[in-house]
């Protein structure tokens, strides 16, 4: 008896958008968990009616939501509010299908990172959470002063650390040192730590792993090139200025000066095990799209 395969999505131009909104905290939680639990969810910002921008964290995403807030009228003194939560709301995350068919009426670009540069980019702003001190002022923040729901939390916390064979980090340890650890142990970690997850699962939970439905693959230098032709077409002077650029805060933070060389060989090696889809899209982008290879840094291939 033949299989009934599933018609694919189809949808007009003058359709709604579809896929998951998120307006809340709450909500952003579940997208999360949901990503960590190994679903592929695209988050398409519109760009007009006909094309949009399909963000990824640590891939030059704070620029990228910046300008867009810029481009629908968003007034340059509520730009130091949170980019990242004023965003949520306009977008849209997108199943493999739904991103499939608006791709049929709308024309969409996203940008590609070395893998290997994109962790070290995610240890450098965001590694210190994994430090005992940091995970357990989280976990009295959620709690909201209440003791016995701070005892559930950190007792949910402990097991499931032990499950997954990690353990939190001294607060003084070398920020090297737990680079490269957790480097090792990343898969443990991405199920541990739900803000450090969504930094750095591979790209393609969010791009999907096939290229086709892009009409763009960007690679990271050529952000500021992006900008420009956004802020031309838009007959706007645009405010491209980098944000939260850890060379500005390297001086103060220790954290914040990890570089990629710092990495060992065993970690190097774990990363590009991990980044292997990530990798393969590029390949199938550059061969699909044309015209993708120059977005590979140089050494990208593992």
């Amino acid at each position: 008896m033949e299989t009934l395969q599933p018609s694919p999505l189809k949808l007009r131009a003058e359709d709604p958008i579809p896929g998951v909104r998120v307006q809340n905290g709450e909500e952003w939680a579940q997208i999360q968990l949901r990503l960590r639990q190994g679903e592929t969810l695209t988050p398409l910002l519109p760009l007009g009616a006909d094309a949009g921008l399909v963000w990824i964290p640590k891939n030059g995403c704070s620029s990228l939501k910046r300008t867009w807030l810029q481009l629908q009228g968003t007034p340059a003194a509520q730009l130091t509010a949170d980019i990242h939560q004023a965003v949520l709301p306009s977008t849209h995350w997108l199943r493999p299908a739904e991103l499939s068919a608006i791709a049929e009426h709308c024309a969409l670009v996203a940008i590609w990172r070395d893998p290997i540069d994109r962790y070290v980019s995610a240890c450098r702003s965001h590694l210190i959470e994994l430090t005992s001190g940091r995970i357990h002022a989280k976990l009295q923040a959620n709690s909201q002063g209440k003791p016995q729901a701070y005892e559930q939390a950190l007792a949910f916390h402990q097991q499931l650390f032990a499950e997954q064979g990690v353990r939190s980090f001294d607060d003084n340890i070398d920020p090297v040192e737990a680079m490269n650890a957790v480097a090792l142990q990343l898969p443990a970690w991405i199920q541990c730590h739900i803000d450090w997850s969504h930094h750095t699962i591979p790209q393609v939970s969010y791009l999907g792993g096939d290229p086709r439905p892009y009409a763009t693959v960007l690679g990271m230098e050529q952000i500021d090139w992006l900008l420009q032709q956004w802020g031309q077409s838009a007959g706007i002077q645009l405010d491209t200025s980098p944000q939260h650029v850890s060379q500005d805060l390297e001086q103060a933070d220790p954290w914040r000066r990890l570089h990629r060389d710092q990495l060992s060989p065993e970690a190097i090696a774990a990363l590009h095990r991990f980044y292997a889809a990530d990798w393969t899209f590029l390949e199938l982008a550059q061969q699909l799209l044309g015209g993708v290879a120059e977005a590979a840094p140089h050494g990208a291939q593992p």
